[in-house]
């Protein structure tokens, strides 16, 4: 099932949800406000609370960002579309805003990650295409969306079941918010037919 907030500007703002998912009211109202060419990429965060007997590993989140144009007689057609996966950024709890750090239960733990160097200025790159494109009021298309990469959760053998909450901050200044409730990554495994083995099958890079 994939939900469409409301498009602000050229860039509109989607969230892939495989499986349980739930994502607050209050989140919803503020994604279809919000506006990804807002974002700084290398400000980009997701955090992932889970029980703190699993391995997060990189590429446990991924962003999925396109954007696309007809042109005109100024400017080209154009389409460019990039996946990203997130990696782990070690983080001191001491250091984590409260919002991540609230309601956590003794057994569980909070993993951030962030995009890479090279994926941030890539991301900026389709970011600038796509503001050159509304400052010359050619309309364009576009999608932001964040997804939990299953098979990126070490030691899952031992889980029937296994609930994440996945946080995002898209803006530094406005912080994180609760995206994602209780993702059952197991139970999206198996609707996705995806066979989680104990050994992590991420790329680790």
């Amino acid at each position: 099932m994939k939900l469409k907030p409301k498009v602000i500007g050229i860039l509109a703002a989607s969230v892939i949800l495989n499986g349980c998912m739930s994502m607050p009211l209050s989140t919803m109202y503020k994604m279809s406000q919000f506006s990804p060419l807002d974002m700084e990429p290398q400000d980009i965060r997701i955090a992932l609370r889970t029980d703190q007997s699993i391995d997060v590993k990189n590429g446990a989140a991924k962003i999925f960002m396109s954007y696309s144009s007809d042109g005109n007689e100024s400017l080209p057609a154009f389409y460019e579309e990039h996946n990203f996966n997130v990696q782990v950024q070690q983080a001191p709890i001491t250091d984590m805003p409260e919002i991540l750090l609230d309601d956590l239960d003794n057994n569980e733990r909070v993993t951030i990650l962030k995009l890479s160097d090279s994926d941030a200025q890539l991301m900026n790159g389709l970011l600038a295409k796509a503001k050159e494109y509304k400052a010359e009021d050619v309309k364009g298309r576009g999608e932001f969306a964040i997804s939990t990469e299953n098979n990126c959760f070490g030691n899952l053998n031992k889980f029937a079941s296994l609930e994440v909450d996945v946080f995002l901050q898209a803006v530094k200044e406005d912080g994180y918010m609760l995206f994602l409730e209780d993702v059952d990554v197991i139970e999206q495994a198996k609707d996705n037919g995806i066979g989680l083995q104990q050994t992590n099958r991420c790329e680790v890079g």
